[in-house]
């Protein structure tokens, strides 16, 4: 089983210009730095929360089809694009959409969507090989940062602040390795 991006976001949640008015950073000395900062505190927050926060399309790859429904470990997923699989001579088959229903919840705080085969319906029968299963989906809350709830947005400028004043590794005699702000905001949007 494993996640594959196979398309990132387009932008990020906090841009350029609302990093630097939180930084209170005049000058483009420092635009470099706090590009990557910006993403590094989108790719924190992803993994924290375990959700996607700008469109973004991943490959779910699992052994085989399961007993039950499938899960995809991400969220919020907007789109199921394909299910493909190995079919029992090894040769690439897609699922036609026709045979699955999906459970996509939707909104701030979506949980992990739900696959499973339609009324009557069973999965197919793979290769008895790794990652013979692949469910391509579209996740994020949008494709602009307007659409992230705006208490992400926020532990990310906090985030993108702790980095750029302490640049350094900071140690736990000398302050907090994240500063529980962020903790607090991101922690209601965590995927269980």
């Amino acid at each position: 089983m494993g996640l594959t991006l196979v398309t990132g976001p387009a932008v990020e949640p906090v841009s350029l210009a609302e990093a630097k008015v939180h930084l209170r950073v005049d000058d483009d000395d420092s635009n470099e730095l706090i590009v990557a900062l910006i993403a590094a505190a989108r790719q924190h927050v992803e993994s924290f929360t375990r959700r996607q926060l700008i469109t973004q399309t991943w490959d779910y790859q699992l052994d085989a089809f399961p007993a039950e429904a499938i899960v995809v470990p991400l969220a919020p997923v907007s789109a199921v694009s394909s299910i493909s699989y190995l079919d029992s001579t090894g040769s690439t088959q897609t699922w036609s959409s026709s045979n699955y229903r999906t459970d996509l919840p939707a909104g701030p705080w979506a949980q992990r969507p739900r696959i499973e085969p339609g009324y009557g319906l069973s999965y197919p029968t793979t290769y008895g090989v790794l990652n013979a299963v692949t469910v391509r989906c579209v996740t994020g809350y949008g494709s602009t940062a307007s659409t992230v709830p705006a208490a992400i947005r926020a532990a990310m400028k906090i985030l993108i602040g702790h980095w750029f004043e302490s640049r350094e590794a900071v140690s736990r005699d000398v302050g907090m390795p994240i500063p529980i702000g962020v903790d607090a905001l991101l922690w209601p949007f965590k995927v269980w």
